[in-house]
C-alpha cells in the first residue's frame, strides 16, 4: 500500500512542482541557442549551471547568502520589535493612534530602498545601513496588517468578555491578541517579502558582501552567468522561505 501510495504521489509532485521549471529551462535554452543575443548578455542554462557548480565549489555562494541572510534575520527582528508593541499600541489607544497616524501614513509610502543614501551617512558602507534599510522595509507592512486585524475585531466578543467580568489585560490576552494573529501572520509575510527585496538592492548601492553585491560586482565584469546565478539563488532561498512562514495562525 505504502509502495502504491509514493507511485500516486511521486508523478502529480512531479507535474506540479518541476514541469513548469522544466518548461522554463527548455524555452530558455531555445532562446540561447538562436544566437539573438551574444552570450555575455544571455547566457545559456549550461553556462549557468557550471557557474553554479563553480560558485559553490568555492564557497563564493554560500558565503554571500550566508551575509544576506544574517542581515535580513537581523533586519526583521528589529523592525518586528517596533512594529508589535507600536501597533498594539495605536490599536488599544486612541490618543497613541491619533498621534502616530498622520506620522505614520507619511512614512509608509516612502520605500525602504529611497532610504539608502540616510543609511550610508549614518552607518557608513557595509551591514549597519542594509539592516537600516530592511527595517525601514519590514515595519510598515507589519505595522499595517497589525492595525488592520484589531480594526476589524467584533465589538460584541469585547462586550461579551466585559459581560463574564474579565478585564482589560484577560481581554488583550484572550480576545484582542488571538484575533489579530491572521492578519499578523499576513504582515510578517509582506515584512519578510518587502525586507527581502530590499536587502537585495541595499547590498548592490550600500554594501561590499552578500549576494546583492555578488550580483552588482558580476555585472561589472560582465559574468552574466553569475549574475542569474545570483539572481536564481534569490529565488530559490525566498521559495524556502516563503514555505517556513504559516500562511495563517491556527487558533484553539
Amino acid at each position: 500500500a505504502s509502495r502504491r501510495l509514493v507511485r500516486a504521489w511521486w508523478p502529480s509532485w512531479i507535474i506540479k512542482e518541476l514541469l513548469p521549471f522544466a518548461v522554463g529551462i527548455l524555452i530558455w535554452q531555445l532562446l540561447s541557442s538562436l544566437n539573438i543575443w551574444p552570450s555575455v548578455l544571455f547566457p545559456s542554462p549550461v553556462q549557468v549551471f557550471w557557474a553554479f557548480v563553480a560558485d559553490l565549489g568555492s564557497g563564493v555562494l554560500l558565503k554571500s547568502l550566508g551575509v544576506s541572510l544574517i542581515s535580513l534575520c537581523w533586519g526583521f527582528v528589529v523592525g518586528a520589535a517596533i512594529a508589535l508593541p507600536l501597533g498594539y499600541l495605536m490599536g488599544l489607544n486612541r490618543f497613541s493612534r491619533d498621534f502616530f497616524d498622520p506620522l505614520v501614513n507619511l512614512l509608509q509610502a516612502i520605500p525602504g530602498l529611497a532610504w539608502i543614501p540616510f543609511a550610508i551617512l549614518w552607518f557608513g558602507l557595509g551591514k549597519g545601513a542594509v539592516i537600516f534599510i530592511i527595517v525601514m522595509s519590514v515595519f510598515f507592512p507589519i505595522l499595517h496588517n497589525l492595525l488592520t486585524g484589531i480594526r476589524v475585531i467584533q465589538p460584541v466578543l469585547v462586550e461579551a468578555s466585559q459581560t463574564l467580568g474579565a478585564n482589560r489585560a484577560a481581554i488583550i490576552r484572550h480576545v484582542i491578541f488571538p484575533a489579530t494573529l491572521p492578519n499578523l501572520m499576513t504582515g510578517i509575510r509582506l515584512g519578510v517579502a518587502f525586507g527581502f527585496r530590499s536587502l537585495v538592492g541595499g547590498e548592490m548601492i550600500a554594501s561590499t558582501d552578500g549576494i546583492g553585491y555578488k550580483i552588482f560586482n558580476a555585472q561589472q565584469y560582465f559574468q552574466s552567468a553569475r549574475i542569474v546565478v545570483g539572481m536564481l539563488s534569490i529565488g530559490i532561498v525566498w521559495l524556502l522561505l516563503e514555505d517556513s512562514i504559516p500562511k495563517q495562525a491556527l487558533l484553539q
